[in-house]
């Protein structure tokens, strides 16, 4: 009888030292979280293992992940599947029919982000302008003006100067059969025999200063009518044009009336660009080709294009993103209870039953020390 109770006794002292060695040894796993000190000496087994090795396992882990895991081709056989294909093109569309629906414009996302676009976009268009009016200038301030006209505009500038002389010889023949015109004469006729005095007078006794009025006017018509007239102001006319159209430009534009034109053309091109109603335009009026390409087969088109580009560059692409480093950090800002928590959720059947093993096969060892301790 006594043979029998030290035979199970020494099973069960093995089978508890056997299960309960196991579960310290996974406690150990994790506990304790800090190295621990008594009288200035570290103690041994202090962190727990992980703890102690977190950086290293945190490491091999987003290695192992990225190298064995998600690797690129895992990622481009993904991205290639017909069923993502699918819901990305189904995303698109659903997209674009949203912001067709409620009408959605630039200044509606500018709006949620709150930042002055349309006057951001103003001022640049102001300073461009006026870049490229200093930057004209100073390239071409030594040019002639005939050289800086597109031809045809210089070919219609010289049309229009053949109509000055008649233009002028008209609006004269105008002024001189108009009641103005009779009055400047008769005034001028007057003062002119006031400056003359009494001989040029004694013509008055012949001619009233009415009759004297209409010749002059009359032959002042009859003379501006003379070919030589025309031709004279004509010449004139043909002279004064070829000499502005030879002249530099900073001649007749200084660097003082440049500044002020530039801002002049730079208000003015900006407003008639009108920034605001292309902000506040509807998307799908804003740029209707492109809604309609895209409602077609523009979506097919642009995922097939996108996926193949991103499938080529994809290990570049999980290059920079830095994917092992990436892992590992999130691993790194995990607490080591919560650590613990997710390995016992994971493992914790097979926990119970490498601490259950302890005890088997520490009773098992208790039974064959029994054995033997009986016949030693």
């Amino acid at each position: 009888m006594s043979t029998i109770l030290t035979i199970i006794s020494m099973m069960v002292i093995g089978a508890i030292i056997g299960g309960f060695t196991n579960f310290i040894a996974i406690k150990m796993l994790f506990h304790p979280y800090h190295e621990i000190r008594l009288f200035g000496y570290k103690l041994p087994f202090t962190p727990g293992l992980i703890p102690k090795r977190r950086n290293e396992l945190s490491e091999k882990v987003g290695e192992m992940v990225t190298k064995h895991l998600l690797t690129p081709e895992v990622f481009k056989e993904k991205l290639v599947n017909p069923s993502t294909k699918h819901v990305l093109e189904d995303t698109i569309k659903i997209q674009f029919n949203t912001l067709k629906v409620q009408k959605y414009t630039i200044q509606d996302f500018v709006d949620r982000i709150d930042y002055p676009l349309e006057e951001k976009i103003n001022e640049t268009l102001e300073a461009t302008i006026q870049q490229k009016v200093d930057k004209y200038y100073e390239t071409h301030k030594n040019d002639e003006l005939q050289n800086l006209i597109p031809e045809e505009i210089f070919e219609q500038l010289s049309r229009q100067v053949d109509r000055v002389t008649p233009e002028i010889l008209n609006k004269i023949d105008q002024y001189l059969s108009s009641e103005k015109g009779e009055q400047d004469i008769y005034l001028m006729v007057e003062e002119f025999f006031e400056q003359k005095g009494k001989m040029v007078g004694m013509i008055q006794m012949f001619m009233t200063t009415e009759d004297i009025v209409y010749k002059v006017k009359n032959e002042l018509r009859n003379v501006i009518k003379q070919e030589k007239i025309e031709t004279m102001i004509n010449l004139q006319v043909q002279m004064q044009y070829e000499k502005w159209m030879s002249k530099p430009l900073k001649d007749v534009l200084t660097i003082e009336r440049k500044d002020k034109t530039k801002l002049l053309i730079a208000e003015e091109l900006t407003e008639s660009i009108n920034i605001n109603k292309y902000l506040n335009t509807p998307l799908d009026e804003l740029v209707p080709k492109l809604f309609s390409y895209m409602e077609g087969e523009g979506t097919e088109r642009f995922i097939e294009y996108m996926v193949r580009k991103v499938g080529d560059n994809i290990s570049l692409i999980l290059e920079r993103m830095k994917l092992a480093e990436l892992i590992k950090n999130q691993i790194d800002k995990f607490e080591l209870s919560y650590l613990e928590k997710l390995v016992i959720e994971i493992s914790n059947k097979e926990l119970k039953l490498i601490t259950l093993l302890g005890f088997v096969l520490g009773g098992i060892i208790g039974l064959f020390q029994g054995i033997i301790a009986i016949f030693v």
